[in-house]
């Protein structure tokens, strides 16, 4: 039997993932539920679970700093988060594995099925070391960003823009009143960059900066309508992530 602790500040979250977890998951036990950083820890040194979910942002700190408190790391991990910010591309290059909210149950089974072949491979604590290093790094990376049009190169503060939106092989950077700088390289390329920086995709061709969400119409499929009165409309793939996002910022 596998011991599982889940650690996130939403109650309803938890219990979703419990109910997922005993329902189509065998061999586990979920021996205790943790509200915040201070609560994980104690939970984790009282139970020594085998498998930890872990949310990235709490009340009391994030995710990241528990796992700096705990001085041994014997269990494996999966992390929980609402939204691809710079800690998935982390993910991608680390044996540490995480699922998305809203919760899908093929995600959750295929979570546990990786952390218990982790719990066998035995480098737990180093893999966690390499995260928290790369992490650490991704926060360095630069606050500008240089963008290239035909005329000019401009220098530009990355929490300056608004939104960017792809339009065929060209990407339009938009800021608070109207201004733009378009450029000839495609919305894709600047993905990793903006992630990184509080940027969140609600729909292929628009990527949009958290900071200055305002709020969402809920209406004509979803919109998020940002501080300067624009509209970005959602996809409704993006949506449920979206709404996560947007209620935990207001």
């Amino acid at each position: 039997m596998y011991k599982v602790v889940l650690i996130d500040d939403e109650n309803r979250i938890s219990e979703s993932l419990k109910n997922i977890l005993e329902t189509h998951v065998a061999n586990i036990e979920v021996v205790a539920i943790a509200n915040n950083v201070a609560q994980g820890i104690e939970q984790i040194n009282t139970h020594k679970p085998d498998i930890v979910f872990l949310d990235i942002e709490m009340p009391d700190g994030t995710g990241f700093d528990l796992l700096k408190r705990l001085s041994k790391i014997d269990f494996s991990l999966v992390f929980c988060t609402a939204y691809d910010q710079y800690a998935i591309e982390a993910f991608k290059y680390n044996a540490i594995d995480y699922i998305l909210k809203p919760f899908d149950v093929e995600d959750v089974v295929e979570a546990v099925e990786k952390a218990k072949e982790n719990l066998k491979i035995k480098q737990l604590k180093e893999n966690v070391t390499q995260l928290l290093s790369f992490i650490e790094e991704s926060k360095k990376t630069s606050d500008k960003i240089v963008l290239k049009t035909v005329k000019d190169i401009f220098v530009v503060q990355i929490d300056k823009i608004y939104n960017c939106q792809s339009d065929g092989g060209y990407t339009i950077f938009k800021f608070k009143d109207d201004k733009e700088i378009i450029v000839s390289t495609n919305l894709k390329n600047y993905e990793s960059i903006l992630f990184k920086h509080n940027f969140i995709k609600t729909h292929q061709s628009h990527i949009v900066n958290i900071n200055y969400i305002e709020r969402i119409r809920k209406i004509d499929g979803g919109f998020v309508i940002l501080k300067n009165g624009r509209e970005i409309p959602i996809s409704s793939r993006k949506k449920d992530a979206v709404f996560n996002i947007v209620t935990r910022l207001l």
